[in-house]
């Protein structure tokens, strides 16, 4: 009677095949997990300053709210050191992505006018970049990575919608349409 298995140089194939095909997929892998890590950190980083601000115009217990980016924390108080801990939020950066620029933005109560402006930098392992601009006007904006472009919520015929633009063009937008830095309140 025969008996049907595989030989010896059919398994090592095999095991060849799935090798080469592994090898060529954990870099792809990788490479997704660090883009996704930089984007959900920076959709974090800019949720947490919007809610900051948000809670510092709504007098939220009575004082003015802020976010501390390295540690990620969203905190009640003028600034991180004389924070009120029991109303601390946690919004951690992941593992392999590291912030510079501006570490720590409140907002004043009612009016939620930022205690500095400039750029937050996300930074990831393998050196794609997020950067997120606070305006003076308390706008929180992520500039698009592939070049200097601003996320606005445009105001016309009634209706508001998300745009990207380019940063020069930010001036006329304002002027003429009222429009808003930042995406629409309903698209975030």
């Amino acid at each position: 009677m025969y008996k049907r298995g595989f030989t010896v140089i059919e398994v090592l194939l095999g095991l060849s095949i799935v090798a080469v095909i592994g090898s060529l997929s954990i870099p792809s892998y990788r490479y997704y997990q660090i883009v996704s890590d930089l984007d959900r950190s920076s959709d974090q980083v800019t949720h947490a300053l919007y809610r900051s601000r948000q809670l510092a115009m709504n007098n939220a217990e009575d004082t003015a709210w802020g976010f501390r980016v390295v540690e990620g924390t969203l905190f009640s108080g003028e600034d991180f050191s004389s924070r009120n801990t029991v109303l601390d939020e946690a919004y951690p950066l992941p593992i392999g992505i590291t912030a510079s620029g501006l570490s720590e933005v409140s907002f004043s109560r009612i009016k939620g006018v930022p205690s500095a402006t400039g750029s937050i930098i996300l930074t990831a392992v393998n050196g794609l970049q997020r950067v997120i601009a606070v305006m003076s006007e308390g706008g929180v904006i992520v500039k698009d990575p592939d070049g200097d472009r601003l996320t606005i919520c445009h105001f016309s015929g009634g209706q508001e919608r998300s745009l990207k633009i380019a940063e020069s063009a930010w001036p006329a937008h304002k002027q003429e349409h009222g429009d808003a830095l930042g995406p629409c309140p309903g698209s975030l």
